[in-house]
This record gives structure tokens, sequence and C-alpha cells, in this order.
């Protein structure tokens, strides 16, 4: 069977709203989350540079079992009302 990449693109509506700051803070946590497992990829420089949007790479067996992280770091950090999120093959 053949692996299928699924982007995930957690956007930020109002991205000036929810300041820069807060959401590189929920992306280096995002990452934290995900550093150690194979099935995504990550990269914590797009992070560090993100100003509206924040994307990473996971195996489609796995998407589902990677939003409900997203969406506990989300209300975490008081964002869940503030982020679209979008996926799509990669």
């Amino acid at each position: 069977m053949k692996e299928v990449r699924i982007r995930v693109r957690i956007r930020f509506v109002d991205w000036e709203r929810s300041e820069v700051h807060r959401i590189q803070n929920f992306g280096e946590d995002l990452w934290r989350s995900f550093r150690d497992n194979n099935r995504i990829q990550i990269d914590l420089g797009e992070i560090d540079r993100a100003v509206d949007e924040i994307t990473f790479l996971v195996r489609d067996t796995f998407l589902k079992r990677s939003l409900p992280e997203v969406h506990r770091l989300l209300k975490v950090h008081f964002m869940e009302t503030e982020a679209v999120i979008e996926t799509e093959p990669a």
C-alpha cells in the first residue's frame, strides 16, 4: 500500500488579533507534541517564521489521531475559535 501524505494547514483567520507570539507559542507546543513521531513532519523553523498559518505533513493513516492533539493545543492556548484547520493531499 502506498503511503499518502496529508498537509494539515492551521490558518489563523484574524491573525493580527491572535498576535504572532501566540501563534508561535502554539506552534512550538505543537512541534513538541509531534517531534518524536515519525508519522508527522513538522518544521520548527517554519513555526518560528509563522505569521498567519502553520502547516505540517502527516501520514494519512495517522491523520485522525493527530487532529485531536491540534484541537487540544488550540484550546490550551485559548485559540480554538481563531483557527481553521484544513487538510489536503500533499
